[in-house]
């Protein structure tokens, strides 16, 4: 494989991957849907043209034969009352008003074509658009659910992190429990040493103080135990 195939395979999966990751369905879809939308807006402005234009040509060819049967009409009055001479003129512009009628007839063929073929397609699009719309709808939904899984799957991690802070600060009370049980305990213990100290404390005082007591007893029957020397 050529580097100049492989750099042009990676350039473009890197741009396809950016394309998606910028792309939106919801809007993307909605943005779908209001082109269509303009487009059926612009079938029913052209069958309305349409429209417009079959019923110009239909007034004007009920027009034209009515001004025939008009003619038509003359004419026989004038045969009746009047002799041929004058009845042929008449009906020369009856037979020529029949024509143009007649004439019209292939345009408004066409015309009434056209408006059954443009009814046809502004009742597709109508259709499209009621499905489009539908399928904006379930688009929406399925990205609002997508969404709501991501949510919960990032919260997921979260939730397990935020767990396991409390099963460590649950540990860090465990182990403070035990530091205050076994200062608990030591305070205790401090306590019973400094009331044995106390104790041999006041023991050693009474002890001092029988010592002091007897020397003092001691030299009070020293004192006198011993003679007075007698004056001369």
């Amino acid at each position: 494989m050529s580097l100049f195939f492989r750099i042009r395979e990676m350039v473009s999966a890197h741009s396809h991957h950016a394309l998606d990751e910028v792309e939106n369905p919801h809007v993307m879809a909605q943005q779908m849907l209001r082109d269509l939308g303009e487009d059926l807006a612009s079938a029913n402005r052209a069958l309305v043209t349409a429209l417009g234009a079959e019923k110009h040509l239909l007034r004007q060819q009920q027009q034209v034969q009515a001004e025939a049967a008009d003619w038509n009409a003359r004419a026989e009055r004038m045969l009746v009352t009047s002799g041929e001479a004058l009845a042929r003129p008449a009906l020369e512009r009856a037979v020529s008003a029949q024509a143009r009628a007649m004439e019209q007839e292939k345009p408004l063929e066409i015309a009434q074509k056209s408006v059954q073929r443009l009814r046809e397609q502004v009742a597709r699009l109508k259709s499209e658009w009621e499905t489009a719309r539908l399928r904006c709808a379930q688009i929406a939904a399925n990205q609002n659910a997508a969404e709501a899984v991501g949510v919960a799957n990032r919260f997921g991690d979260q939730y397990s992190r935020a767990m396991q802070r409390a099963q460590r600060l649950d540990q860090l009370s465990r182990k403070s429990a035990a530091f205050d049980c076994e200062a608990e305990a030591a305070a205790e213990l401090l306590g019973e040493h400094d009331k044995l100290d106390r104790e041999i404390a006041r023991v050693d005082q009474a002890a001092a103080v029988d010592d002091a007591l007897a020397a003092l007893k001691a030299r009070i029957a020293e004192r006198i135990d011993t003679p007075k020397p007698v004056s001369s």
